[in-house]
């Protein structure tokens, strides 16, 4: 019982794993925004952005990362019409590069008041025509 339970565990591991993984396409020598993430109080302002570094850079392009403001929740959420700040990660293809691209990105963040830290990475393939 215990081996199939393994298994099982490592096939749903697996299935989970591949469920982090996002598609962007851009043109050649186009910019693309890979990601936003931001953080927000319950009377829905900015609270720390996180910090955005390469978990694992692209092979055919760069990322840069920087703060931007944006609009908070969609429609008839309770905080519609508010701004936060958002860390950004745009992704550049190096110049007459077409085919896929992969990189991952990792987001380091505080959880709460009392210096909680939490960290997040998404996947990202970017097809460039």
């Amino acid at each position: 019982m215990t081996t199939r339970l393994a298994i099982g565990c490592a096939l749903l591991a697996t299935v989970l794993a591949g469920c982090n993984v996002q598609t962007r396409t851009t043109k050649v020598n186009t910019p693309v925004l890979l990601h936003a993430y931001g953080h927000y109080d319950h009377h829905c302002s900015t609270w720390e952005p996180p910090e955005a570094s390469l978990w694992s850079p692209p092979a055919h392009g760069t990322v840069t990362h920087g703060l931007a403001k944006g609009d908070l929740g969609p429609a008839g959420f309770g905080c519609t019409g508010k701004k936060i700040d958002y860390r950004v990660s745009v992704y550049k293809p190096n110049p007459g590069f077409r085919g896929q691209d992969k990189v991952t990105l990792k987001y380091d963040s505080i959880t709460n008041d009392a210096g909680g830290r939490a960290t997040r990475t998404w996947d990202f393939i970017i097809d460039v025509k």
